[in-house]
């Protein structure tokens, strides 16, 4: 009995130790994190400063170079849907038109971050030309950001 005692006594102290140090917060009500926070020299943003990327309102899947060779396609982001009121519909883009090319940059593979990163860099109100394959013919459309 004596030693179980003290194996249980041992395990307490283990245990406040333990929490003590942030190694072990599950018996903590309060959890705080093990991790301290990193001091960095960047300015830090009020959430009020930032404002939300511009869009182009569409919804697409990214067609590969096989997929494009497969059905007789170009590589770009397939255009599966168009939100209304947005930068494209007003540039009169469509559904199954695929984009091919943004400010020159070309769009292809499998990377849908692309399309997304390229048009997050610009700022509302900016104007983007886009290369745009509809038909089996390339057409330019420039179209201002919201």
């Amino acid at each position: 009995m004596k030693k179980l005692l003290i194996a249980l006594l041992i395990i307490i102290i283990i245990i406040v130790v333990a929490q003590r140090f942030g190694l072990l917060t599950y018996f903590s009500p309060n959890p705080t994190p093990s991790i301290e926070k990193r001091v960095t020299n960047e300015p830090t943003v009020d959430i009020s400063q930032v404002s939300n990327p511009p869009i182009i309102g569409i919804h697409y899947r990214m067609i590969d170079a096989q997929t494009a060779l497969q059905n007789k396609l170009v590589e770009g982001a397939y255009i599966t849907q168009i939100i209304q009121g947005s930068p494209v519909e007003k540039a009169n883009l469509q559904e199954e038109d695929i984009i091919t090319e943004v400010d020159g940059n070309k769009i292809g593979g499998a990377d849908k971050q692309t399309l997304i990163n390229l048009v997050s860099v610009k700022r509302s109100g900016e104007k983007i030309n886009l290369k745009i394959w509809r038909n089996k013919e390339i057409k330019t459309v420039i179209i201002s950001l919201n």
